[in-house]
């Protein structure tokens, strides 16, 4: 085995954020609403999920930490922390699967390293809550990124799609967006390669079934929000206040209308920074078109793996605008592409300057 295979980035990167769990500089820690069901509940999550109880489902996705917590007589906060440097890890080995399933080998071990330094820096500033949903996106991802390049539904692609989606549940706005892109896995394979749908029919049975699932709750938590906001036809509107759409609003004056909640599984460093997300866009996107860049081009020359990844971002930033917790689920996706897409637009830049 070649020494590049072992990623010696991610290595570096799970012990050094280790030590700092160890030593106490760094804690991710659980919600308020985690202690509470814990509370209230203890040992029952399975009783609470099928009572239709709108934190259900996030409970039963904290669960396993207050039990290991109270077996091992550790403090939840800690169990949960080490537990996020797992899951870290875990996106690592999922980010390096999607690079090579969508870009392939060639040029793969920088591109799955950058992304891999990022997103570990990226949890440096989180209190870890979103984190779980971030490996249930990736995980989606790769269900549909494998599929696509394996030509076969596999138990291993069910099961992500399935997990994805169960991680996701730690937010009602989370669990949509996994929904949504599990969807996608078929409507892409439906618009771009009908063939690989025919033969696998299975893999749309697993989706529906999946998403059948799922869909009670996403309208417990869709239904619960709205009536947060006022229930009537101008809740909607109100929701931006909880995304990044309020940032928007303020920008042509209607911020005034809103109240502008603050970014969810985020340290204030971070929140502060991610205010001008849109900033960042309209520039990225100036600049892009001016060196060549055509979405729609891109998109019909694009293969089905990358059109998933382009659907993951676009899901994220427009569920982003009702709240902040979808639209930093297209972190991890946009440094992929980003990754997979330096090489050619860097070409584009020395072919400009000359």
């Amino acid at each position: 085995m070649k020494i590049e295979q072992l990623s010696l980035v991610v290595i570096f990167a799970t012990l050094a954020l280790l030590l700092t769990v160890l030593v106490g500089w760094k804690t991710f820690t659980l919600n308020s609403q985690a202690w509470d069901m814990w509370q209230s509940v203890g040992h029952d999550p399975l009783g609470v999920l099928l009572s239709g109880h709108p934190h259900g489902l996030r409970y039963l996705v904290y669960y396993p930490v207050f039990a290991v917590a109270e077996f091992a007589n550790l403090p939840p906060d800690l169990v949960f922390s080490f537990e996020c440097v797992l899951v870290l890890f875990f996106m690592s080995m999922l980010v390096a699967r999607i690079d090579v399933d969508v870009w392939g080998s060639q040029g793969h071990v920088w591109r799955r390293d950058v992304v891999v330094f990022c997103m570990f820096v990226m949890s440096m500033l989180m209190n870890g809550r979103l984190l779980l949903a971030f490996c249930g996106y990736l995980l989606i991802i790769f269900a549909g990124a494998d599929w696509y390049k394996q030509r076969e539904w596999k138990p291993v692609h069910a099961i992500s799609a399935l997990l994805g989606c169960l991680l996701a549940g730690v937010s009602s706005g989370t669990l949509l967006a996994a929904m949504g892109l599990s969807a996608g896995i078929i409507l892409v394979a439906f618009l771009m390669d009908a063939k690989l749908l025919k033969n696998n029919p299975i893999a749309a049975v697993s989706i529906a079934l999946t998403l059948a699932l799922f869909v009670g709750y996403a309208l417990i938590g869709l239904g619960k929000n709205l009536a947060y906001y006022g229930g009537d036809e101008a809740a909607v509107f109100r929701m931006l206040g909880h995304g990044a759409g309020g940032d928007i609003a303020r920008s042509v004056g209607l911020g005034d209308l809103l109240e502008q909640d603050d970014l969810p599984g985020v340290g204030g460093r971070l929140a502060s920074i991610l205010q001008y997300w849109w900033v960042g866009v309209v520039a990225a996107s100036t600049v892009a078109r001016c060196y060549g860049w055509r979405p729609i081009h891109m998109v019909k020359t694009s293969g089905p793996g990358l059109n998933l990844v382009h659907l993951s971002i676009i899901i994220a930033m427009a569920g982003g605008l009702f709240g902040y917790s979808v639209l930093l689920m297209g972190y991890i996706p946009f440094l992929m592409f980003a990754s997979g897409n330096a090489k050619p637009i860097m070409s584009r830049f020395a072919v400009s300057a000359q």
